[in-house]
């Protein structure tokens, strides 16, 4: 159960930011007040094929792949 809402993450301007890149995978870790939480997205995605990868992103940009972790239980609250 994760102690933030996905409106919680994506708004007040949070910020997603390249933590490492493993085998395609690239990690992003995503600050909501003391609590940090880790997306992992495959870049080779569909959907990722046509967003270009930057070092960070506003969380809200990163929304319907949050939503799908969220919903397949992949984003990982680290603290």
């Amino acid at each position: 159960m994760l102690k933030h809402s996905l409106k919680q993450i994506v708004s007040n301007g949070n910020l997603a930011q390249v933590s490492h890149i493993c085998q395609g995978i690239v990690y992003y870790t995503i600050r909501v007040g003391s609590s940090s939480y880790q997306l992992a997205i495959d870049s080779m995605d569909d959907e990722w094929k046509v967003t270009h990868l930057q070092p960070e992103f506003k969380a809200i940009t990163l929304m319907r792949w949050i939503r799908k972790a969220i919903k397949t239980e992949t984003l990982i609250q680290l603290k």
